[in-house]
This record gives structure tokens, sequence and C-alpha cells, in this order.
């Protein structure tokens, strides 16, 4: 197995071990996420074969027109739901990316069976398993952070993350080297958390400590990653970190990188948030000086964050 850069993590004694061992995991990714605000996550209920039939259901996907793609562009910051051209999304930056959002309860902009077929009945099972996944992960930091363990499960019931299909497109690595270009420029997710399966070009890289340093979070087929996202360095007040992390030129061997084409790159990212009704406000642990952070609603910080990010393609923002 890979090196890794940051933890990598058993999930399977916490969903089906005694209280003890379930303790151990969550103390386990508790302290990953405090140190590195990243994990590699194994066992975890979503096997290599399905991660497969996953990024083949995305290829089919993307491989269709761009013409018909377009045809379900995203239209709306508050559902965020459809299809992103390459350069649609402003990071500070230009993104060479597409990508295909999908949610838990309005996927108008969804192909049909027609255009690609079987796509909306496996993409509504594969992310029911990704929610119960986050709702997994979350509790494990409930017990250990000695919130009430319904305490997320209750922030999600009428939550509607989103799962993010992902298609780097060929491109030349000098495109993607030079000054404001990027597969995906450095920044940090600004929900609860995101889970992050990857294929096995590789490209992606995190800054755990802040110091500029990006290391490479290596693909290791049948994990997935987990990072922390804004909302949940906010509840934390500081005690978990979203990290910077951006998307560049994948580390090749000298025979994969002979030639100034970079390969495609396929990832899906599932953006967990909160419900829209729901306000964020700081734990203050005792010893603390006190919150970090103001009260936030969670539907206003994720419609105004999309918004900002999707600026090239939705209107400007009022206010």
């Amino acid at each position: 197995m890979a090196s890794t850069s940051f933890p990598l993590i058993s999930f399977q004694d916490f969903l089906s071990g005694s209280e003890v061992e379930k303790r151990d995991v969550a103390q386990k990714l508790y302290n990953a996420f405090h140190t590195y605000g990243w994990v590699y996550l194994q066992d975890f209920g979503i096997s290599a074969n399905e991660i497969d039939q996953m990024f083949a259901m995305s290829k089919k996907y993307f491989d269709r027109s761009l013409d018909e793609k377009l045809k379900q562009t995203l239209s709306s910051a508050a559902v965020n739901q459809g299809y992103t051209p390459d350069g649609a999304e402003a990071n500070g930056g230009t993104d060479h990316k597409e990508c295909y959002e999908h949610r838990r309860f309005t996927n108008d902009l969804c192909p049909t069976d027609t255009e690609v077929a079987g796509f909306h009945t496996f993409m509504d099972a594969f992310y029911k398993k990704c929610f119960n996944l986050s709702v997994d992960v979350l509790q494990a930091l409930a017990l250990i952070m000695n919130l009430d363990l319904d305490y997320f499960s209750t922030a999600l019931s009428k939550a509607d993350p989103q799962l993010r299909l992902l298609h780097y497109m060929p491109i030349e690595r000098s495109v993607i080297e030079s000054k404001g270009h990027a597969r995906i420029t450095p920044h940090t997710d600004f929900g609860l958390c995101t889970i992050l399966f990857q294929d096995s070009v590789g490209g992606l890289e995190v800054d755990p400590f802040h110091t500029e340093n990006f290391v490479p979070a290596t693909p290791i087929r049948g994990t997935c990653v987990i990072n922390v996202a804004d909302l949940l360095q906010r509840l934390s007040n500081d005690r978990l970190r979203s990290t910077m992390h951006r998307v560049t030129s994948p580390r090749l061997s000298n025979e994969q990188s002979s030639g100034q084409m970079l390969p495609a790159r396929y990832s899906t990212a599932f953006f967990v948030h909160p419900s829209a009704d729901v306000d964020i406000e700081p734990i203050v642990w005792e010893g603390e000086k006190g919150a970090k952070y103001e009260k936030v609603n969670a539907g206003e910080w994720r419609t105004y964050n999309t918004s900002k990010n999707y600026a090239n393609i939705l209107a400007p923002i009022k206010g």
C-alpha cells in the first residue's frame, strides 16, 4: 500500500464493534482531524468495486457532447444542481475541470435514462451510501466532542448535501503549471466535511500545517479521503481544522510524464452541509477564552459561498 501524508484508519470497528472499539476509532478520527484536517478511511461500507462502478458511470456522463451537457447547466446557487463546464468555478484563478452536482431531493438537471442509461438510479443509491457514511463519521466526532450522539443526525435531518462528479480533461502540463491556472486552485471547503473518492491518476495535494508546503494525497484503491471543512472548524472553535488543498499536475513516473499532456483524471466529492435552517455556533470548551467565530446560518452561508464560487455563470450576489 502507498505511503500516506496523513493517517489511514479502518472504520469497520466503529460500524460494527463494541463501545470500546467505537470510541477507539472515533478518537483516532478526531486526532487526525485535529492534527492534519484530513484522513484516509478504509472499510467504510462502500466497496472498491462500487467505487469503480461509480467512476464508470461518471465517465459515461462526461463522454457526452458538450452541447448535451450544457442543456443541463447549473442555474441556481440555492439549488446548486446540474452541469458546470470548464472554467465555470471561480476560486481566485482558472480551474480546468467540468462537474456534475447531484442532490438529495431535487435533480431536475439529471440526465434521463435515454441520455445515460441507469444514471439517475445509480447516483441516488451511491448518494445514499455517502450520506449514511457522513452521518456515521460526524457521530464518531460527536462521541469525542462530548456532544449528544444525535447532534449531527439532527443537524442533517433535512440536509441536502451535493454529490459532485469531477472530470479533469487531458490538458497540457504547461497550462496547469502557469500562473493563475490549476486543475483546482488552492481553497478550503465551506461545509462540515467532504468525502472524496479518487481514481488512480493523482494530483490532489494538501497543506496540512498551513505552511504552504503541499503534500500529495496519493490515491489508494478502496479508500476515500475525508477533510474538515469551514463550518466544522467554526463549530469546533478551531479544534478541528479546515485546510487548504488543490489539484495540480500529478507526480507521475518518468515513463508517464514523458509527454506534455496530462492524462484525464476523475474524482467524486460528497460535500456535507447541515440543514438550511441550522445555525452553526462555536462550541466553547472549559478553559477556552470564548468563541472565535460569530454564529452563522448554514443555508445562508452555503448560498453565499456557492454564488461567489460560480460568479462566472450565475447572477451577481445581491446585497
